[in-house]
């Protein structure tokens, strides 16, 4: 537990031993002092952590979660043309997350690590919105043949 003055009682900074540390990287454990701590939201990192999370982090929770709606998108386009509005749905907000992250990756503000999740993102959503295109033009179709039938 920190002191009153931030410090952790004796403990000093693995980078600058006459500096008292006020944090331990969350990652590595090592004891930081005041210049030392980098903090990613709430937690506090050293700089070797914070490039290693830069590289190796996680995709987003919403590119996650995207990709299991669009994986789900691929079975309802087996179903019934009415149940392709989720796989509608999916296929959108997919290619738009996709995007997003993408972006974010290229500006630096997301883990690089991120990039293969979010171009299997991107093609799964192409993939179900070309299906739902395809049952769209499927019906567009059935109803001009049964019209020149009439």
């Amino acid at each position: 537990m920190a002191g009153p003055d931030g410090s952790l009682p004796g403990a000093r900074c693995a980078r600058h031993p006459d500096a008292a540390a006020v944090a331990m990287c969350a990652r590595c454990g090592g004891f930081l002092c005041g210049a030392c701590t980098e903090v990613q939201g709430e937690t506090a990192y050293c700089e070797p952590c914070v490039a290693w999370l830069a590289r190796h982090g996680r995709p987003s929770r919403a590119v996650v979660a995207l990709l299991g709606a669009n994986v789900v998108g691929l079975v309802l386009l087996t179903r019934p043309p009415l149940l392709t509005v989720g796989t509608l749905l999916a296929g959108v907000l997919g290619s738009l997350q996709a995007t997003r992250e993408l972006r974010r990756i290229a500006r630096g503000e997301a883990a690089p690590g991120g990039r293969l999740p979010a171009w299997v993102l991107r093609c799964l959503a192409a993939v179900n919105l070309l299906g739902v295109g395809a049952w769209i033009a499927l019906g567009v179709f059935a109803v001009f043949s049964f019209r020149r039938q009439g």
